[in-house]
């Protein structure tokens, strides 16, 4: 009864903090829109357009104010952008702490100690973190896939007779999620009259891909030095092929070394675990022993070492 009363207070404190930052987040949308209703009526009283971000990284002063004090904030906002999240980086923080405080009262819940608590506590507290470098990783691969494509339809643009904005604008009409999107920020910044290698360069800001920087290069450097831009796109995209061909190779060579890290880092665990189960009182001396304690640590240790070092030899870089 104690149990299920502690879960209960401690999911309706999660809940209650994250309705009330997306509450706020509503509120704040819903202000912005008005403003902005408000901005087209005087539209022809205005000397001209007049567009600002909402650069804050909570909604909540005081969390926004702490957050700009510190150097993590910017990158967590970037990564959350790449990872097409509209998700703020003051609520990021705070699934952070809610998983975290889960993980914490569940260890004292089920094993009545700190140390356990503890564990638990850094195991769940950085999922959230991780599932947004999931969602970032996810979709940098998708515009990788999408990329090539995305570049023959630009040398035929050219080939047509077409300038390079224009091309540009058929790219990001025309071509999947996300390479549109990313595209049509990089027109639109030309639009608005940045300079073409900065607008660029913050394309390669907000997209981590190395065949994309090989694309700027190729247009900065043909921009600098003249010559024939759809053969030198083209010359690209034949790169870019070459490479997912070699990636493709090399993951087929790696997958009995990939495979094989799996089977040994999972294993023991896995093991470990089933006899926990089956027989307590035979495993129960590695749990209360300070002998059996140290020869956990240790094994994890060697466990995790091993799965760094396998992981090494099978991630090759192309």
């Amino acid at each position: 009864m104690i149990l299920a009363f502690s879960i209960l207070i401690f999911l309706a404190v999660v809940v209650a903090t994250v309705g009330f930052i997306m509450h706020r987040s509503g509120e704040g949308a819903r202000e912005l829109q008005g403003r902005l209703r408000d901005l087209a009526k005087k539209t022809r009283e205005l000397p001209g357009p007049r567009v600002e971000r909402d650069k804050r990284y909570s909604v909540i002063p005081w969390l926004d104010d702490l957050l700009r004090r510190i150097n993590v904030a910017q990158g967590l906002e970037m990564l959350l952008y790449k990872a097409g999240m509209s998700m703020r980086v003051g609520v990021l923080l705070l699934l952070i702490a809610a998983f975290g405080m889960g993980g914490y009262f569940f260890g004292i819940i089920a094993f009545h100690r700190a140390p356990p608590a503890m564990l638990f506590m850094l195991l769940l507290g950085p999922l959230p973190y991780f599932y947004v470098r999931y969602r970032k990783h996810q979709r940098m691969k998708a515009f990788s896939t999408e990329f090539p494509d995305s570049l023959d339809l630009l040398v035929s643009a050219l080939r047509a007779g077409l300038s390079f904005s224009a091309a540009m604008q058929i790219v990001a009409e025309e071509s999947p999620e996300p390479v549109r999107g990313e595209f049509a920020i990089t027109v639109e910044e030309q639009s608005l009259g940045l300079d073409f290698r900065e607008s660029l360069v913050n394309l390669t800001r907000r997209v981590d891909s190395l065949d994309l920087r090989f694309f700027v290069t190729a247009i900065v450097l043909q921009r600098e030095t003249g010559g024939n831009l759809a053969e030198i796109l083209e010359n690209t995209s034949r790169l870019i092929r070459d490479r997912f061909r070699i990636l493709g190779d090399i993951q087929t060579f790696t997958a009995q070394g990939r495979l094989t890290g799996a089977i040994l880092f999972c294993l023991p665990a896995c093991i470990g675990l089933f006899m926990f189960i089956m027989t307590p009182d035979y495993f129960k001396p590695m749990m209360t022993s300070e002998a059996g304690r140290a020869a956990l640590w240790f094994a994890g240790g060697l466990q995790l070492t091993g799965a760094l070092i396998i992981r090494k030899i099978v991630n090759i870089k192309v």
